[in-house]
C-alpha cells in the first residue's frame, strides 16, 4: 500500500515545470488542459464569490492562477513541494503561495475561506475524511468546496496506462482512490452538498461544486 510518505516522496519529484512544459511542448496536454481551464473559469464566475479562497495543491500554481483571474478574489494557493511554490511565487507574484502539509498544519482560523479549491488532488489523499474535516473548518458557513477528480472509466484506464508507459512514469501507483467506485458519501457524511457536477473530456474528468452546511 502506498504511504503518505511515499505520496510526498513522489510529489517533490515532480519537476515544478511539468504542467507549463506540458501546455507548452504537448498537444494532448495543451488540449487536456485549456479544457479543464475553461469549465473551472465558467463554474467559477457563476458563483460570485467575494472573499479569500483557498486552493489546495495548488504545485507550481497554473490552476491558482485560473481561479484567481476566474474569481477576481484572493487567493492563497497551498503545497507540501517547497520548490513548487517557490516557482509558483517567481511566476504569479500578485497571489500568496504558502508551503504546508495540509490538513496537519493549522495555519489559518476557523471560517477563514469563502471557497477552497482542490484539482486533481483527492484521488491522491490517504486520510481523506482529515482532509474534508479541516476544509469544513476553514471554510465559512455556506461555502464552496471545488474539486476536479479522474473520473476512471474504461477510456481514462487506456489512457492512463499510455500516459504512465509514456510521459508519466512519475505518477505510477499514486492513485489511492477511485471516486467512480467509491461514491462521495464521504464527502455528504462530513458535512457537505453537491450542487454541481460536470464531467468532461469525453467524460474521463469530472468537476465537482460542494457547498458546506
Amino acid at each position: 500500500m502506498v504511504t503518505k510518505e511515499d505520496l510526498d516522496r513522489i510529489h517533490n519529484a515532480v519537476p515544478v515545470d511539468y504542467y507549463e512544459r506540458g501546455i507548452k511542448k504537448n498537444l494532448l496536454q495543451r488540449y487536456w488542459h485549456h479544457r479543464r481551464f475553461k469549465i473551472i473559469t465558467k463554474e467559477i464566475k457563476k458563483l460570485r464569490l467575494t472573499g479569500t479562497i483557498l486552493d489546495l495543491g495548488c504545485h507550481s500554481g497554473d490552476l491558482t492562477n485560473v481561479v484567481q483571474a476566474a474569481s477576481g478574489c484572493p487567493v492563497i494557493g497551498v503545497d507540501i513541494s517547497g520548490s513548487a511554490i517557490e516557482y509558483a511565487k517567481s511566476r504569479f507574484p500578485h497571489i500568496q503561495f504558502v508551503r504546508a502539509d495540509f490538513p496537519a498544519d493549522k495555519l489559518f482560523s476557523d471560517d477563514y475561506f469563502i471557497a477552497a479549491t482542490c484539482f486533481d488532488v483527492m484521488e491522491h489523499l490517504p486520510d481523506t475524511k482529515a482532509v474534508l474535516a479541516e476544509v469544513k473548518r476553514l471554510l465559512k458557513p455556506g461555502g464552496y468546496f471545488i474539486i476536479a477528480i479522474p473520473n476512471e472509466n474504461w477510456l481514462f484506464k487506456i489512457v492512463w496506462w499510455f500516459w504512465l508507459k509514456w510521459k508519466g512514469q512519475v505518477w505510477e501507483d499514486v492513485h489511492v482512490h477511485d471516486f467512480k467506485k467509491e461514491g462521495f458519501g464521504i464527502f455528504l457524511d462530513a458535512g457537505f452538498k453537491q450542487v454541481t457536477s460536470k464531467k468532461i473530456i469525453f467524460n474521463m474528468w469530472h468537476f465537482i461544486i460542494f457547498q458546506a452546511d
